[in-house]
């Protein structure tokens, strides 16, 4: 029925102030670091992400650079979703979920997480009854 999520999303992120900047950034006066630490998490998840895709590129014998040099990354489609869950979902949420059932887009997804359970895959999104599996965190 819907989401009880609350989310933050950060676009493409320049090395410097764009004058046009997409995001909308909280103001600095109560969040001094917010945006410069928020340009170094992104900065960090998307070097973690290309070097996973050339791990993946070259597991599958081709060259490192192959999903770069066909346009799979670019720069400017990389999103960071920071989300808040308000914690466990009762029969009072009335078919809310902290995220319903949906496919990530994009090439690949990184979720950091501080260990707390919660994230499920289907691996077959077509069969009925769909199967969900618990997806374990890894340190």
């Amino acid at each position: 029925a819907g989401d009880l999520k609350e989310s933050f999303y950060i676009g493409a992120v320049g090395d410097v102030d764009m004058p046009n900047d997409p995001n909308q950034w909280p103001p600095k006066e109560r969040f001094p670091s917010w945006k410069d630490t928020m340009k170094l998490y992104h900065a960090a998840a998307l070097a973690a992400g290309k070097r996973i895709l050339s791990l993946i590129a070259l597991s599958l014998d081709l060259e490192a650079e192959f999903f770069q040099n066909i346009g799979a990354v670019d720069c400017s489609s990389e999103v960071i979703r920071l989300l808040h869950y308000p914690g466990e979902v009762n029969e009072s949420d009335n078919g809310n979920y902290g995220a319903s059932a949906h496919s990530d887009y994009g090439m690949i997804t990184l979720l950091a997480t501080d260990g707390t359970p919660g994230l499920q895959i289907c691996r077959e999104k077509d069969r009925h009854p769909q199967l969900w599996e618990d997806v374990r965190h890894v340190d």
